[in-house]
């Protein structure tokens, strides 16, 4: 795995933590615009991964 696509998915892993830190506390609407750029870091690494130009 690319240092670039590993790097987006450690951000993504960090706005996903947020998110259920958010959700626990009963911010329902935070916690889900967090999990919101969760899935959009993740699913750019997959593009890359999927392109195979990750820089790796």
């Amino acid at each position: 795995m690319s240092k670039k696509v590993e790097k987006l998915y450690d951000r993504a892993g960090l706005w996903e933590t947020r998110s259920k830190q958010a959700a626990l506390k009963g911010d329902y609407d935070r916690a889900g615009k967090f999990r919101t750029k969760s899935m959009q870091l993740m699913a750019e690494a997959r593009r890359i991964e999927e392109k195979g130009d990750g820089n790796g």
